[in-house]
């Protein structure tokens, strides 16, 4: 065994660094998502129908389509739960809550109602976050309601934004209380504690009756004796649906009718990740014995099918187990056998050529003086699917003989994808023009490759920069080539402007730094006009960078590339500063105009945002109405809670808020449900191709009905024309801004230009 032991294929230290890493997974829960891929995918698969023991009769578009003002009241309410209870319902479970209506006069109809069904009737313990806060209250139902009936949790946590697992006791306030689900499915627990819902559950044979139906006679005891029925909501309007996995949104009623099923059949059992986890551990450690190395993949691939197999049949026996832990460690130790293997196997000849490969052009003494060019055939992964049988090797073997012929007796080296490469003597660099040409000479007539004649281009890289490791310039002279390829070039010579564009990027914050200290970042200021009065009522603060060697930057780019490196919130306050400042001017020259600045959608997560504005508003004295922030597209946002509080805050400053880009990525109809603007601007792709676009036209009118529509102003951006600026009159549009209406500019250009008496566009 200690024989076995010292020749297995990864060594120990491996072994036991991977299973540590395993565990750490399994407490932390990283390996949850294949756990979660997994059961969402058997879930779509799932037909079993529920008992049919639980009923819902909702409140459901239907019902509150058919009622005066489309809003239930309280006597309604009480009619359903009275209906429920003379139908012979086994219990009756009010799936609201009420704490803002008992002010209704017809309040004491529910309860009264209620009152009747005495401990036949469950009411719904609600718990809601607090906002702001990671505290939670619990709405517990009015006393009016009866001493007899018995009180409900209805909550449930959300894991990756679904409906996962539901609590058979819930603590609401310090109280213990049964859950919906523990009392239709007959189960108890004395602790709080959790369990995971059966999803093979088909929502299709979820009984469900509107209450429209039940208030009119086409629904009673027949459907209702002796069964337990949940009066819920599933109507649009109350918001009331969530995420199951395996079954988009249902609605909330549906989830704890499932729950309750799920309870109904059995008792759920979590057994963890360390059985799954300690199953692997055996088999990967036999697999990885000598006798057994060769059988080591379709081990691996076997264990990885078994536990995937075996999850789903045990989530059918109500049996959950979590295997992303032992799927880690398969992964982690095949990774490592599989490196073993290509080390051991790796050798510095190409088994296809039989030339030497690239790791023995790398590990060759320094190129020193040398050029190092790379051809690589364009159109190789083409032709390698294409030719049949031993064509790829015979393509190959074909071009490595011509390469070599041309190369003047220096070695060629040939790596995978059709790519080759060798050096050139200092001497020859003059005359490595006329060698590539010559080279691509030879590829003019078509290869033969059995009965076929094939053509084939190809493309080369030089690299004659003396700098660097032999990879470096093996690697310098392979991107050339990529880029011979992509402008159709024959040959590009790798230059050290790429090395500074590289450069540039990777230090990119220190130079953010030194030019926004040393002036070489700047605001341009953007006119804006209203459409029919050709007033101006606002401007735009522009980022602008004119770099001292590279001129100026387009703002797309440097942008982009502070959201990359987490400097676009400084950034941000810059332009945000010099915006203020000069607005604070105009309006003490008597030039009352709006002044709009952008703001990347991934700062809306920085609680102290807000602050800082009004500091800047309250340091340059300008009203803040009179300041608009441009909600921007170029990221989404990633703390929802806070970005939700973050918009809400700058409206109660007296900020406005405007939706940048209307049209584009994340600027879209799910932009107006998060964010109450005061303004909309139409990007202006849309608007500059809009005369000849009739698509485009479309997106422009209606997107300014929907800004009318919702009590916003509809701004257009890229108005380069007369016409363009006259078609947008006539759609209704109300303020217009583009190179036709003013240029970006220098703020003392634009102070002078401006007229004494601007009108403001608040209104």
């Amino acid at each position: 065994m200690p024989i076995a032991i010292n020749r297995m294929i990864v060594s120990w230290r491996t072994l036991g660094l991977a299973l540590l890493l395993s565990i750490i997974v399994g407490f932390t829960g990283a390996g949850d998502l294949p756990d979660r891929l997994i059961a969402m995918a058997s879930s779509r698969l799932g037909d079993r129908p529920v008992s049919g023991d639980i009923v819902i009769v909702a409140l459901d578009d239907r019902t509150l389509g058919q009622t005066p003002g489309g809003s239930f009241s309280m006597t309604q309410y009480g009619q359903v739960v009275s209906a429920i209870d003379k139908a012979g319902a086994r219990r009756m479970f009010l799936d609201f809550y009420f704490d803002r209506r008992e002010s209704d006069p017809d309040f004491s109809r529910l309860t009264d109602a209620v009152k009747k069904m005495g401990d036949r009737a469950v009411l719904a313990v609600a718990t809601k976050s607090m906002p702001g806060t990671d505290r939670s209250r619990s709405i517990f139902p009015n006393p009016a309601f009866g001493e007899k009936a018995q009180l409900a949790s209805i909550a449930w946590d959300f894991e990756f934004w679904q409906v996962w697992s539901v609590p058979i006791t819930y603590m609401a306030d310090g109280r213990r209380l049964p859950t919906f689900a523990s009392l239709l499915g007959g189960k108890t627990s004395a602790e709080p504690k959790s369990f995971r819902l059966d999803f093979s559950y088909d929502t299709n044979s979820i009984p469900q009756y509107g209450a429209a139906d039940l208030l009119a006679g086409r629904v009673g005891a027949a459907q209702l004796k002796g069964k337990d029925v949940i009066f819920a909501p599933t109507a649009s309007t109350f918001q009331d649906a969530h995420y199951l996995p395996g079954h988009d949104l249902v609605p909330g009623a549906y989830i704890h009718l499932i729950a309750g099923e799920t309870l109904k059949r059995g008792n759920p059992v979590d057994i963890g990740w360390l059985p799954p986890l300690g199953l692997m551990i055996v088999i990967l450690f036999v697999a990885l014995l000598p006798r057994f190395q060769r059988w080591y993949a379709p081990t691996a691939l076997i264990s990885v099918a078994a536990l995937v197999i075996a999850k789903v049949l045990l989530a059918t026996l109500l049996v959950t187990t979590s295997i992303g832990a032992a799927l880690f460690l398969i992964a982690a130790v095949s990774a490592n056998v599989s490196r073993k293997r290509r080390r051991f196997s790796a050798q510095r000849e190409n088994p296809v050529s039989g030339l030497p490969n690239f790791e023995a052009l790398r590990a060759q003494p320094a190129f020193g003086s040398a050029t190092v060019i790379a051809a690589k055939l364009v159109n190789f992964e083409d032709l390698a699917a294409f030719l049949p049988g031993e064509g790829s090797q015979q393509l190959v073997d074909q071009v490595a003989r011509r390469l070599t012929l041309a190369c003047h007796g220096t070695q060629l080296h040939h790596d995978l994808d059709g790519t080759f490469a060798w050096l050139v003597p200092y001497y020859q660099h003059s005359q490595i023009e006329g060698h590539l040409a010559g080279l691509a000479a030879l590829f003019n007539a078509p290869l033969t490759i059995g009965e076929l004649r094939v053509d084939v281009a190809i493309a080369f890289g030089v690299n004659d920069e003396f700098e660097g490791s032999n990879a470096q310039r093996l690697a310098a002279a392979l991107v050339a080539a990529e880029r011979a390829i992509r402008t159709r070039a024959l040959w590009t010579k790798y230059a050290p402007r790429q090395k500074e564009d590289a450069g540039w990027q990777l230090s990119f914050h220190s130079q953010l730094e030194d030019a926004l200290t040393g002036g070489d970042i700047w605001v341009a200021f953007q006119p804006q006009y209203d459409i029919r009065s050709r007033a101006l009522v606002g401007i735009e603060a522009l980022a602008r960078w004119t770099h001292p060697t590279r001129g100026p930057i387009p703002p797309d780019e440097f942008i982009v590339q502070a959201e990359k490196s987490q400097d676009i919130y400084r950034l941000t306050l810059f332009v945000m500063d010099q915006a203020i400042r000069s607005a604070a001017q105009l309006h003490d020259r008597g030039l009352k105009v709006n002044m709009s600045v952008n703001l990347s959608a991934t700062l809306l997560d920085h609680a102290d945002l807000v602050g800082t504005i009004r500091v800047m508003l309250t340091a340059h004295h300008l009203p803040p109405e009179m300041l608009t922030i441009e909600i921007t597209e170029t990221a989404q946002i990633e703390n929802s809670r806070q970005a939700r509080q973050t918009l809400s805050q700058l409206r109660r400053a007296g900020i406005r808020l405007s939706i940048d880009d209307y049209g584009t990525g994340q600027s879209n109809l799910e932009y107006l449900t998060e964010i109450e603007a005061d303004e909309i601007k139409i990007d202006k792709r849309f608007v500059m191709t809009m005369r000849d676009s009739q698509r485009n036209f479309e997106v422009v009118k209606s997107t300014i009905d929907l800004a009318h529509r919702l009590g916003a102003v509809a701004v257009a951006e890229g108005i380069e024309d007369a016409p363009t600026m006259a078609l947008l009159e006539e759609l209704g549009c109300d303020v217009g801004q583009g190179y036709h209406l003013g240029k970006p500019q220098l703020f003392s250009e634009l102070a002078t230009a401006l007229a004494p008496t601007p009108h403001s566009r608040s209104a």
